[in-house]
C-alpha cells in the first residue's frame, strides 16, 4: 500500500478498507491509528481511479478540540508524503467553519456537523441549502474516531444508523480506545464490519509497538477525597503532575488550595496551572497551548521546573500530554483510561496513576456530574458504572500492576459489559422509531430535532454584560459575546445564592433574551430574510432561565479572570467584552446572462471538470469524479437495479432539464423586462434580449439598487417544480421501471432551489423553449427525440408531491439516490455561474 513501514495492523487496515470491507478498530494511545485512518485514502488517491475509492475523506470526532489535533497531525504525515500541494484540507467546526458545503479532499470535523448534514439540517448551511450535504457522506471515506465518546442514547443510535443506510456505498472506519469486546464483536455483526484486532495474538500485537514499548503505568485505588496536601506530598517523586477532578468548583478549589500551600512553604519554583470549561475562548486556547509545551516533551526530554496542572475532563481527550504522576477522581472505567493516557504517554516511560473517591458532606461516595440524584432515572448509568470501576479496582490484578493493553480490555469488560449490552439491546428495541425521526428530519429539513438525533446539550449560554437592553450587538445577536455554556440547574441555584448577596447598587441579577422578529424566508427561490431582533429584559424568577438560552449576568456579582476563569463570587476588578469572531456571511451571488443552453453547458462543464475555488483559489475535483464511487457501488449493486452508465446518463440529462420551468412564457417574459431595465445600472447601455433569446440568468449585481429594482418589478415566477412536472415523461424513459430512480430525478429537479419544493404552477412554453431545449440536449450529449416527450404545457391539476420519493423505511434507495443526484446537481448549478 506504501513505501512507509507499517504496523502489520496498520496494514491489514488499509487492504480491508480498499477491498470494500468496513472496519471497526480497537488500538491503545500512541499506537498509529490515526496513521492507519489516512494511508488507505492517501494511497487511493495516488494509485487508484476515482471508481475504487472514494476522492474524499471525512474525519468526524465527537470534540472540537480533537479536531484541531487531527488537522495538524495529518497535517503533518502528508507533507512527510509531499502531498500539502494537491490536497485540500479544511477543518469544518463551529469555531472554524471552513468548508461548510464539504468540498475539501481531507475534512476534518465534529460528529454534530456530519450528522447534520446526513440529515438535512447542516450546521454550516441555511435551511434553503439543507439537502446539498448529505450527498458528500455517501460520496465519501467516512472515518469516527473515539466512538466511545458518543452520547449512547443520542448522538450514538443516529451515527450506527446512518451506517446501517450508507454501508455497502460509503466505506467507514471506525476507531475507539475503551469499548467491551462484547460491544465491539455486536457491532461488527451490525455494521458488517471486520472488527480488529480480530484476536488474542492481533491483540498481543497491540502490546509491542509505538508508545506502548517498554511503558509502565500502575494503578493505585485510593480511599480518600483528592486533596491538596497529597499533591504537594507527589512532588518529592515527580516532575510534571496532573490532577483532574470532576466538577469545576472541585477543580477551582484544590488549585487555590494549592496556591495557598506553595506559597506558605515560600515554593516559588513550581509551576502551577488550572484549565475547565469556563474561560474566555482565548483564555483557554493560551493554558492548552501551555500544557502542549509544557507536559509534550517526554520524560526524558524534560528538563524544565516542577509543574503541577490542574483540569476537568476537559484534558481527557485532544491534549498531547504526558506526566509522571495522575491524580484522578473516580469515574467510569473508560474515562479513567482516558485520563490515564496522558501519564507515562511515550514508549519507554514510567508513571503512576491514582484514582481517588471524593465524598458528599454526609460521607457517600460523591460520583458528580456521572449520578445526579436530581436526576436519578437519565444518570443511573453513570452510577452503575462508577460504583463497578471502583470496585473492580480493588481487586489484585489491577492493584499496582502495569495497565498494559491487554489488563485494560480486561477493566472495560469487566465494567462496561453489562452497561453496554443494555445500551446495544435498547438500540435493536428503538431502532425502527430512531430511523423514523431521521428519515423525517431529511424530509422535512426541521432543525428542532437535532437534540433527539444528534446532541441534546441542556446548557445555556452566559455571559457577562453590565446592559444587555442598551446594545445593539446583543440585540441582533445574543451569542455576540465571548461566554460560557451552564447547565440550567447550575445558574437557578447561583440565582438564588446572588440574590441573597446583591448589594443595592446592582439594579438586576440575571436577564434573559427572547426573540421578537424572525428570520422568515420570504420566497422559495428568492435568498431574502428578514433580519432577526431580539428583546432581553430583567429575570423576576429563577425558573426563567430555563425559557432562555442566553442569560446575561450583571458584572457586580461574578468574576472572571485568565487564571481562575469563571466564579459565581463579587468581582473584585473590572470586566472586559470579549467579542466572538464573526461568522461568515452567507455569500451574495452576482449572475451574468446566459442562455438556456449556455447554462446547461455550463453544469455539465463543472460536472465534468475540476474547478477553481474563487475565494482559496484551490483546484476542486471534478463532480463526476466526487461521486464515482458511490455510482459505481450503487450500480453494481442488485438492489439498486442499475445498469453500467446509468446515473452517468440520468444526471446530464437531468442537467438539461432541471430549468424548464424557465423556459415558461411568463419566466421569460420577467426577464426580458429587467434586462431592458438593468443597463440603466451599467452607464445606460443597452443590456435588452433579442425576442428568441431564451434567458436562464439575467445580469445582476447584488446591491441595494439592483435588489430594489427586481423588487419594484416584481417576483420573478417560480420554475423548479414547474420543470419538475414538466420533466416527468422525460426522465421515465430513461429511467424505465424503476421507480425509485425515477422519483430521485423528479425530487432533484424539484428541490434544487429548496429542499421543500411540493407544489407547481401551470404554465406555457415560450415558442423558442423547444429550441433552446434541444440545443441543450446536444450540449450534454443526448439525443434531440427527448424533447418530444416534454410536458411543454402544463395545467395546475396533477399532484408533484406524489412523484417525490418516500422519505420512509420502504424507500431507503430512492432517499440513498436522491441525495447523491441533488448534491451533484446543485453544485454544479451553483460553479456553473462562478467566475
Amino acid at each position: 500500500m506504501t513505501q512507509r513501514t507499517l504496523y502489520p495492523y496498520q496494514q491489514k487496515v488499509g487492504e480491508y478498507l480498499l477491498a470494500g470491507k468496513n472496519v471497526i478498530l480497537q488500538a491503545p494511545t500512541g499506537a498509529g491509528k490515526t496513521t492507519a485512518a489516512l494511508l488507505p485514502f492517501l494511497h487511493a488517491r495516488k494509485s487508484l481511479s476515482p471508481h475504487e475509492f472514494p476522492t474524499r475523506c471525512i474525519y468526524s470526532v465527537p470534540m472540537r478540540v480533537l479536531a484541531n489535533q487531527f488537522h495538524s497531525e495529518y497535517s503533518k504525515i502528508i507533507r512527510q508524503y509531499g502531498w500539502q500541494d494537491s490536497l485540500r484540507i479544511r477543518k469544518q467546526t463551529g469555531d472554524q467553519p471552513d468548508d461548510p458545503r464539504v468540498e475539501a479532499d481531507l475534512v476534518f470535523t465534529t460528529v454534530d456537523q456530519t450528522l447534520s448534514n446526513f440529515l438535512s439540517i447542516p450546521y454550516g448551511l441555511g435551511t434553503r441549502q439543507a439537502n446539498l450535504n448529505a450527498g458528500a457522506i455517501l460520496s465519501s471515506y467516512l472515518v469516527f474516531d473515539e466512538l466511545h465518546l458518543y452520547d449512547p442514547d443520542i448522538m450514538l443510535p443516529s451515527v450506527l444508523e446512518m451506517l446501517r443506510m450508507v454501508k455497502g456505498i460509503s466505506p467507514f472506519l471506525i476507531m475507539t480506545a475503551t469499548f467491551s469486546l462484547s460491544m465491539l464483536r455486536r457491532l461488527g455483526t451490525l455494521l458488517d464490519a471486520v472488527v480488529m484486532p480480530e484476536d488474542a495474538e492481533s491483540r498481543a500485537a497491540m502490546e509491542v509497538i509505538g508508545s506502548q514499548i517498554g511503558k509502565t503505568r500502575r494503578f493505585h485505588r485510593v480511599d480518600s477525597p483528592l486533596t491538596a496536601e497529597i499533591v504537594v506530598e507527589s512532588l518529592a517523586k515527580a516532575r510534571r503532575i496532573l490532577c483532574i477532578c470532576n466538577t469545576v468548583g472541585a477543580a477551582q478549589l484544590l488549585y487555590a488550595n494549592l496556591k495557598q500551600i506553595l506559597a506558605q512553604a515560600g515554593d516559588d519554583q513550581t509551576q502551577l496551572r488550572l484549565l475547565h470549561s469556563r474561560f474566555y475562548k482565548e483564555d483557554r486556547d493560551n493554558h492548552e497551548n501551555w500544557i502542549r509545551e509544557q507536559f509534550g516533551k517526554s520524560q526524558a526530554e524534560y528538563d524544565g521546573p516542577r509543574l503541577i496542572q490542574i483540569a476537568t475532563q476537559v484534558i481527557e481527550v485532544g491534549v498531547d500530554a504526558t506526566c509522571d504522576i495522575l491524580h484522578t477522581e473516580i469515574a467510569p472505567a473508560a474515562s479513567i483510561l482516558q485520563r490515564a493516557g496522558r501519564c507515562a504517554r511515550r514508549a519507554h516511560e514510567t508513571g503512576d496513576v491514582y484514582v481517588y473517591l471524593p465524598r458528599t458532606e454526609k460521607g457517600e461516595p460523591d460520583f458528580t456530574p456521572y449520578y445526579l440524584a436530581k436526576q436519578e432515572k437519565q444518570t443511573r448509568r453513570g452510577k452503575q458504572l462508577c460504583e463497578a470501576t471502583w470496585a473492580a479496582l480493588a481487586l489484585p490484578e489491577f492493584q499496582n500492576q502495569h495497565m498494559s493493553f491487554a489488563l485494560e480490555q480486561e477493566l472495560i469488560d469487566l465494567v462496561h459489559t453489562p452497561v453496554d449490552n443494555e445500551i446495544l439491546d435498547e438500540l435493536t428495541t428503538n431502532r425502527s422509531l430512531h430511523q423514523d425521526k431521521m428519515l423525517r428530519t431529511i424530509q422535512t429539513a426541521e432543525r428542532g430535532m437535532a437534540p433527539e438525533l444528534i446532541r441534546n446539550a441542556d446548557t445555556r449560554y452566559v455571559i457577562i454584560h453590565p446592559d444587555p437592553i442598551q446594545d445593539d450587538g446583543l440585540r441582533r445577536n445574543p451569542w455576540y459575546y465571548d461566554g460560557f455554556s451552564l447547565y440550567p440547574s447550575t445558574i437557578v441555584k447561583a440565582f438564588g445564592l446572588l440574590d441573597e448577596i446583591a448589594p443595592p447598587d446592582v439594579p438586576w441579577i440575571m436577564q434573559a433574551v427572547s426573540q421578537i422578529q424572525g428570520a422568515m424566508e420570504l420566497d422559495f427561490e428568492a435568498p431574502q430574510r428578514t433580519a432577526p431582533e431580539y428583546r432581553w429584559y430583567p429575570l423576576s424568577s429563577s425558573s426563567e432561565v430555563y425559557q432562555s438560552p442566553v442569560v446575561a449576568i450583571h458584572p457586580g456579582l461574578v468574576s472572571y479572570d485568565a487564571e481562575l476563569g469563571f466564579r459565581f463570587e463579587p468581582s473584585r476588578s473590572g470586566f472586559n467584552l470579549r467579542r466572538r469572531p464573526g461568522k461568515p456571511h452567507p455569500p451574495n451571488f452576482s449572475y451574468r446572462r446566459e442562455t438556456y443552453a449556455e447554462h446547461v453547458e455550463g453544469l455539465y462543464r463543472a460536472y465534468r471538470n475540476g474547478t477553481i475555488d474563487p475565494d482559496s483559489g484551490f483546484r476542486r475535483q471534478s463532480l463526476s469524479d466526487e461521486v464515482a464511487y458511490a455510482i459505481a457501488r450503487m450500480e453494481n449493486n442488485p438492489d439498486f437495479d442499475l445498469s453500467i452508465g446509468t446515473l452517468d446518463r440520468l444526471l446530464r440529462l437531468i442537467f438539461a432539464c432541471h430549468d424548464l420551468g424557465k423556459l415558461n412564457k411568463k419566466w421569460q417574459q420577467w426577464a426580458h423586462r429587467w434586462q431592458a431595465t438593468v443597463g440603466g445600472f451599467y452607464g445606460g447601455k443597452n443590456f435588452s434580449l433579442p425576442a428568441s433569446y431564451m434567458a436562464a440568468h439575467t445580469d445582476f449585481e447584488p446591491t441595494e439598487e439592483q435588489k430594489k429594482a427586481q423588487k419594484k418589478l416584481g417576483r420573478r415566477p417560480n420554475h423548479a417544480g414547474e420543470s419538475a412536472m414538466a420533466a416527468g415523461r422525460v426522465l421515465d424513459m430513461a429511467c424505465g421501471k424503476n421507480k425509485e430512480l425515477w422519483q430521485a430525478a423528479m425530487t432533484a429537479i424539484a428541490r434544487h432551489h429548496h429542499p421543500l419544493t411540493d407544489s407547481y404552477q401551470a404554465f406555457a412554453c415560450h415558442p423558442a423553449g423547444v429550441t433552446a431545449f434541444q440545443e441543450s440536449l446536444r450540449v450534454v450529449g443526448l439525443e434531440d427525440t427527448f424533447s418530444q416527450e416534454v410536458l411543454w404545457e402544463l395545467k395546475d391539476e396533477h399532484s408533484l408531491s406524489r412523484c417525490l420519493v418516500n422519505f420512509d423505511r420502504r424507500g431507503t434507495r430512492g432517499l440513498l439516490l436522491y441525495l447523491l443526484v441533488i448534491r451533484v446537481l446543485r453544485l454544479a448549478d451553483q460553479r456553473s455561474q462562478e467566475k
